[in-house]
């Protein structure tokens, strides 16, 4: 019988979100938060880990101050970038790299070195284009909306009904 693996659970408390990954990713990606791009409110990047090396991006998160519709109107559906979800005034989106990590290519030939980077180039690969799509749909926010909680009014005289 297979031994069934739990999937790693990504939480975020400043935004209140979850992701869930699967489990074999863990020695693979390192997470990193830094902000590259000046119209962003927050990056969560997650990065290639390969035989103790980090390289590029398998995928980042991105969270904007804005709506969805204000992220239409400025031309993010155009974008390389994929909508999420909105939460609280916030869009998140996601982006995966286009191309494979500069570190993979051989200065000699100007091509991917598969003999070198094979297997990584696989995995990485994996990673991006069947891993990732299905990750991102695992984006769920707690039940972090403020309420306003209601006061029963209360009276020093209680009238009765029909008075």
């Amino acid at each position: 019988m297979a031994r069934k693996t739990h999937p790693l659970l990504y939480r975020d408390e400043k935004y209140g979100f979850t992701l869930t990954f699967p489990r074999w990713w863990k020695p693979y990606t390192v997470i990193k938060k830094q902000k590259y791009d000046k119209d962003t409110e927050y990056e969560l990047h997650f990065r290639f880990k390969y035989k103790g090396k980090i390289y590029d991006d398998i995928f980042a998160l991105l969270v904007y101050k804005m709506t969805r519709k204000e992220w239409i109107k400025q031309g993010y559906e155009d974008s390389p970038l994929s909508f999420l979800a909105e939460s609280d005034s916030h869009v998140f989106a996601y982006i995966t790299p286009e191309e494979l990590p500069e570190a993979f290519v051989d200065p000699k030939s100007g091509d991917y070195n598969y003999k070198k980077y094979g297997n990584a180039i696989r995995l990485l690969k994996r990673m991006v284009n069947q891993e990732v799509p299905r990750i991102v749909k695992t984006l769920h926010f707690s039940n972090t909306a403020n309420t306003i909680r209601s006061v029963p009014l209360r009276s020093k005289k209680v009238w009765p009904l029909g008075c």
